[in-house]
């Protein structure tokens, strides 16, 4: 049984950190804490019922037209949305990033209608016998693919010329501009990082469950994961996803489906009280 939790925690966690990262990404290249994080997993729910049940797209077709919408999108909010702000306190871009999410979530509704849509996709089914541990080749499949998204930003963001200039933009933005660096370029980028990371996590949360604006409540269990985690930490934003899908299984398994987000929350409120630089954040330290 526990087992069986784990590894279900375990996939399921994995697109929490796919989430979390585009999170993560966004606010160490940007300080924007982006509410609308959880409606970018519902785009990209719905981008995959317009590529696969209208536009009757291959499935290989179908992923490059989610990856290159999601992209857009991201471009899109920064561009008209976010620069015009840059510079502003911190609560005017965090209520943006609301507003934001409700007008998506009622365009979305007004589009699609309320009523969620199955995911038709080639997508694996039936389950992979280990043991006595029966593990769902859809979660695994989740699971696979959310570890290779993570570890191709990885190197994307260590050993590339592009990743070097982000990092240098997102550590410092005066000293990106001294040195040349095209800082909204850079911050462009990362929104699109974000929302495709978030994309990917909603093709395979839709296909768990269905499209809906509901998924919402979901992909925005990536902000615990990455408060966790730490904000300012890459790592920390995916071990953090993996810990709130881990954590939200077995609180549903061994003590009641409701009690999870009340597990969740309470942990993340301790993480705030005792270390609220996140697990593998680092403290910023100030003179008084």
């Amino acid at each position: 049984m526990f087992e069986q939790v784990f590894f279900s925690g375990l996939a399921l966690g994995s697109i929490y950190g796919l989430v979390a990262l585009g999170f993560a990404v966004i606010f160490k290249a940007t300080d924007v804490f982006n509410f609308a994080q959880g409606m970018f997993v519902v785009c990209g729910a719905y981008l995959t019922v317009v590529a696969t049940s209208i536009l009757h797209l291959p499935f290989a077709l179908a992923l490059v037209f989610i990856v290159a919408s999601s992209a857009l999108l991201g471009v899109v909010i920064h561009m008209t949305l976010i620069q015009p702000l840059s510079g502003r306190p911190m609560l005017s871009v965090i209520m943006l990033t609301i507003a934001l999410s409700i007008a998506m979530r009622a365009l979305i509704e007004m589009v699609f209608g309320p009523q969620g849509r199955t995911l038709n996709t080639p997508m694996p089914v039936g389950v992979l016998m280990l043991g006595e541990v029966r593990i769902s080749y859809l979660h695994l499949t989740a699971a696979l693919v959310s570890w290779a998204c993570m570890a191709g930003f990885g190197l994307f963001f260590r050993f590339t010329s592009v990743g070097l200039l982000m990092r240098a933009s997102a550590d410092n933005h005066e000293a990106a501009l001294v040195s040349g660096v095209h800082v909204n370029r850079m911050n462009r980028l990362a929104w699109a990082i974000g929302t495709t990371l978030a994309a990917v996590g909603g093709l395979f949360l839709g296909q768990l469950q269905i499209a809906s604006t509901e998924l919402e409540t979901i992909g925005l269990l990536a902000l615990p994961a990455v408060v966790i985690g730490g904000m300012q930490s890459i790592p920390g934003a995916i071990i953090g996803g993996l810990l709130v899908g881990i954590i939200e299984q077995m609180a549903a398994s061994y003590i009641s489906p409701q009690s999870s987000d009340i597990v969740i929350y309470v942990l993340l409120l301790l993480i705030l009280l005792v270390r609220p630089w996140g697990l593998f954040g680092q403290r910023e330290l100030g003179r008084v």
